[in-house]
C-alpha cells in the first residue's frame, strides 16, 4: 500500500524510539510523531508489523506469534543503533510495546501506551459477534460511523478497509494470553495516555493497565477527546510535549 512504508531516521543517538502502529494500520499514522522526535535528536524506527500494509488476506495468514516476532525483529534492529530504547505503541501497538518490555527489560527505558486496549467498547458483544460471524463470514468491513460495530483504527489514511475475523480472534488472544497475565511482570517506567471518551477502546483499559502493571514508575494522563487515534487528535502537540518530558526523565 502506498504510504505504508516503514520509517527509519538514524540520528546516531544513544536513545532510540520505537513507534508501533495499531491493528490494521501502518507506520503512516506515526509520520508526524516520527518527524517531531527526530528533530529532537532521537533515532526513530516505525516498522511495518507483518501482515499489515499490503492486503487483508496477508493479515489473515498471520498469528499473534508472527506479530510478536515482527515487533521483536524491529526492536533488535533499533538496538543496533541505540543503547536505550523507548517503545511507544498506539492502540494494539501498545500491547506489542508491553510484550517487548517484558522480553527486553534491561534495554527498554520506557513505555508510552497510547490508547492500549484491554477491553474494546461493547467488548463482550463485539467479541461474541466476531466468533458467531466467524462461522459464515471471513471479513468485517469497516464503516465511518463513530462506533457501533467498528473497533479498530478508522481514521488513518493508510489502513485496511476490512478486517479478517480470524485476525480479530488472534487480536483477542494476544490481549488475554500475553498482555493481561504479564503486566505484573513489567517493571519498566510507563506513561499511559488515553482519551476520556475513546470511541473504540474502553477507557477502563487504562485503569486496568495502571493497577496491574508491576512498574513502580507509572502515570496516567487523561485528555479530553473523542478520538481513538492519538496522532489525529487536536491535542497531539501537547501530548508530544508530555511524551518528550517522560522520555527525557527515564533516559537520563
Amino acid at each position: 500500500m502506498k504510504g505504508a512504508e516503514p520509517i527509519f531516521v538514524d540520528k546516531n543517538s544513544k536513545v532510540g524510539i520505537l513507534l508501533l502502529h495499531g491493528f490494521t494500520s501502518t507506520p503512516y499514522q506515526f509520520k508526524e510523531v516520527a518527524d517531531y522526535f527526530a528533530k529532537k535528536g532521537f533515532t526513530i524506527y516505525v516498522p511495518l508489523i507483518v501482515g499489515h500494509g499490503t492486503s487483508p488476506k496477508d493479515l489473515m495468514r498471520t498469528t499473534m506469534e508472527d506479530w510478536q516476532k515482527s515487533a521483536k525483529e524491529a526492536y533488535l534492529k533499533l538496538k543496533e543503533r541505540s543503547q536505550k530504547i523507548v517503545v511507544a505503541g498506539n492502540s494494539f501497538g501498545g500491547n506489542l510495546a508491553f510484550y517487548l518490555a517484558r522480553i527486553f527489560p534491561d534495554s527498554t527505558a520506557g513505555i508510552i501506551s497510547l490508547g492500549t486496549p484491554i477491553w474494546l467498547k461493547f467488548h463482550w458483544l463485539t467479541k461474541l459477534g466476531v466468533y458467531l460471524c466467524g462461522w459464515f463470514k471471513r471479513y468485517h468491513r469497516k464503516t465511518r460511523r463513530i462506533y457501533k460495530i467498528d473497533y479498530t483504527d478508522m481514521i488513518d489514511e493508510v489502513t485496511y478497509p476490512s478486517i479478517p475475523l480470524k485476525s480479530l480472534k488472534e487480536f483477542f488472544k494476544f490481549i488475554e494470553r500475553e498482555t493481561m497475565p504479564n503486566l505484573k511482570n513489567i517493571k519498566t517506567p510507563t506513561f499511559i495516555m488515553h482519551a476520556n471518551v475513546d470511541p473504540v477502546v474502553n477507557p477502563d483499559s487504562a485503569i486496568y493497565i495502571y493497577e496491574n502493571l508491576g512498574s513502580p514508575y507509572k502515570r496516567i494522563y487523561w485528555f479530553n477527546s473523542r478520538e481513538h487515534v492519538v496522532t489525529n487528535d487536536g491535542h497531539r502537540f501537547d501530548l508530544l510535549e508530555k511524551a518528550l518530558k517522560f522520555i527525557q526523565e527515564v533516559t537520563k
